[in-house]
């Protein structure tokens, strides 16, 4: 249908805009606040606790905003990130710097439910997994061409201040192309919140990837350029490789979800994820410590089985908000681990303690990963994966 091929060309734009936004600001921030504000370890996980408190709303966000449709609310949340991004140079202190991030957090974590929500509206609940994983490889070239622009700007002298700028001004643009959608991209009439019980096992997922994820999106990226002195030239092309990684994975991933179903791929995901953990907790080799880094992001595609597997047990016109609520049940931990895995790692003078921790987590991610139910093979997934 000719206006089901404008909302993928329009969505897939908007996804390009964003990732590429939310990637040069990404690539210069760390570095950023370490040479501009003198952060330490314990204000970084502060911050990124209190980062993360928008997402531990997000269920109630978009119960308060029920009366938009996903398009609308897309782009409305795009906005506020936009703006918050590109005023990021100007914060002028720790603290002030912290309220401007819980202000463009709000709408970051809004967008997180509702790309997979409007991306399943598209795909009419048809090859999800290819269509998640199409999406992710978009977002992930976008990356890589954030990435390579960032490292010349900075090789230009290009400022902070300037880069920030540029990041808001492409998420700006993904704001604008979500109010373009044409109702199609919206799921229907949604409930306000919702939590049931038979959704149990994908809370508690959601609940164990965020604590995981915050420890290593944390602390691995801080310990390279804390401990190993890392510049920030280095980490942009680590960014960049991560990216590539993703991109080549990403379509591959989501057609095999398609057809082996999620517990399989989430099994391996977790399996995978104690080696990576390990080895940070381990391994002090920097070279390694890359590499381990650039698993990780390659292994993050997997994560899009959990959006599926709800979408094949989820009630009619409940996909968006119980979304939203496995993203508020991710960051019930996202706004605790920061902050106490970087309160460990001064006090014990460790950082491989927060890794330790890490993999206990998994260990149980992997538990509960086999009482996923096994999904059936349908004629259309296996011919997607062919």
């Amino acid at each position: 249908m000719p206006s089901l091929r404008r909302d993928w060309t329009l969505f897939a734009l908007l996804s390009f805009c964003f990732a590429f936004g939310f990637a040069v600001y990404n690539g210069i921030f760390q570095n950023f606040i370490r040479e501009t504000l003198g952060v330490g370890p314990r204000q970084f996980g502060v911050l990124e606790s209190l980062r993360e408190v928008p997402g531990l709303l997000t269920a109630f966000t978009a119960g308060t905003l029920v009366a938009f449709a996903e398009p609308r609310l897309a782009g409305i949340s795009l906005a506020a990130t936009a703006l918050g991004i590109a005023a990021t140079a100007r914060a002028g202190g720790y603290w002030p710097l912290v309220a401007l991030t819980m202000f463009w957090s709000v709408g970051f974590h809004l967008w997180l439910a509702l790309q997979p929500a409007i991306t399943m509206a598209l795909s009419r609940g048809e090859e999800g997994g290819r269509r998640l994983g199409q999406m992710a490889a978009i977002g992930s070239a976008s990356v890589l061409a954030a990435l390579a622009l960032t490292r010349l700007a900075r090789a230009w002298g290009f400022s902070y201040d300037t880069l920030f700028l540029i990041a808001g001004a492409a998420i700006m643009a993904a704001g604008l192309l979500g109010f373009g959608l044409s109702p199609a991209a919206a799921g229907g009439e949604r409930q306000r919140v919702v939590l049931r019980r038979e959704y149990g096992l994908y809370y508690w997922l959601n609940f164990l990837e965020g604590c995981r994820r915050q420890i290593f999106m944390t602390f691995a990226s801080f310990a390279l350029i804390v401990v190993y002195r890392t510049p920030v030239e280095t980490m942009v092309t680590l960014a960049f490789i991560n990216a590539a990684a993703a991109a080549l994975a990403a379509p591959t991933v989501g057609r095999w979800i398609d057809r082996v179903g999620e517990r399989c791929m989430l099994t391996a995901y977790y399996a995978l994820l104690v080696l990576v953990f390990c080895g940070y907790a381990t391994v002090q080799d920097v070279r390694v410590l890359y590499g381990l880094y650039v698993l990780d992001s390659a292994l993050f595609t997997f994560g899009v089985g959990l959006t599926t597997y709800l979408h094949r047990i989820v009630r009619r016109d409940e996909l968006t908000p119980s979304l939203a609520m496995g993203m508020t049940m991710n960051h019930v931990a996202a706004v605790a681990v920061p902050a106490t895995g970087g309160a460990l790692w001064q006090a014990t003078g460790s950082y491989q303690l927060p890794f330790w921790i890490g993999v206990a987590i998994v260990g149980l991610s992997l538990a509960a990963a086999a009482r996923l139910p096994a999904a059936p093979r349908t004629a259309a997934a296996a011919s997607s994966a062919d």
